[in-house]
């Protein structure tokens, strides 16, 4: 068999863990809709899938044709179709809605079934992906899986115990103001409960997926700190976040990376003017 078509290779097998952690999320989803963190959970498990998929078959001069095309069918499901189907039961919470009906008026309609953008947005940017010669180092346009980060997070947002970072103070013996435990509360009680939060959060994800930003890949073409220090810099600033303030920051580090991105694109180009 042409080794272009072969399915089970190592990067496929990969590949297919991403579509079965997704369509489980999926599932998990709809089965415990008081239990979205673990279906976010699953959310991030692909995403761990897709990167190392692709990194494995670089490694191994493993890339094919119908790998590609795997890929990008994994996650359509991975993160669209499952973020989606979060935030769909997240819209549902915050609407007060028990169950969905073409017989509710037509308003909550209509924001109920807004998470369809994000299928859209990930199916169209994803087959632009796939016939697009220009990112082979830097997107054009969000990642999906950077799209699928964000709203995956939220309910481990809404969620989170601000005791921990309590706990995270005496551990580290580092000081956290009352205010930002206050604000932490704050977010959860009011922005997470807030359907136009989840509206608006929708269609400016989808509009950074079809417009051709610069974002950067994290495939690097050397190691040089010099060369990449844009990217080095965001992945350190984002694991200090990360271990100091935890889950709720991954919103704010998705944030980050636009405006990472946006600064990069801005310092190459002025670079490329002086030279």
């Amino acid at each position: 068999m042409d080794k272009q078509l072969r399915y089970f290779s190592l990067p496929n097998v990969l590949t297919l863990l991403n579509l079965v952690a997704g369509s489980t999320a999926i599932f998990y989803a709809f089965e415990h809709p008081g239990k979205l963190t673990y279906a976010a959970i699953l959310i991030f498990v692909a995403v761990f899938f897709d990167f190392i998929d692709g990194f494995v078959a670089r490694l191994l001069n493993r890339q094919s044709k119908i790998g590609k095309q795997l890929d990008s069918l994994a996650d359509l499901v991975s993160f669209g179709i499952a973020p989606a189907a979060v935030i769909f039961l997240m819209l549902k919470a915050a609407l007060e809605v028990k169950a969905f009906s073409i017989d509710l008026p037509y308003v909550q309609v209509l924001i109920l079934l807004s998470p369809i953008v994000l299928i859209i947005a990930a199916a169209l940017r994803l087959a632009k992906f796939n016939v697009d010669s220009r990112q082979t180092h830097h997107f054009l346009g969000m990642p999906v899986p950077v799209s699928a980060i964000f709203f995956a997070s939220l309910p481990l947002v809404n969620a989170f115990d601000p005791d921990n970072l309590l706990i995270l103070k005496t551990w580290l013996d580092v000081n956290m103001p009352f205010d930002f435990i206050l604000a932490v509360i704050g977010v959860q009680v009011y922005l997470l409960t807030n359907f136009w939060f989840y509206v608006v959060s929708i269609f400016v994800f989808a509009v950074l997926q079809l417009i051709e930003i610069p974002m950067f890949s994290f495939k690097l073409e050397n190691y040089s700190f010099m060369q990449n220090s844009g990217k080095y810099i965001f992945l350190i600033l984002a694991v200090l976040l990360f271990v100091f303030i935890q889950c709720f920051i991954i919103p704010i580090i998705i944030i980050l990376y636009i405006l990472f991105s946006a600064g990069i694109d801005i310092v190459n180009h002025f670079l490329k003017e002086k030279v």
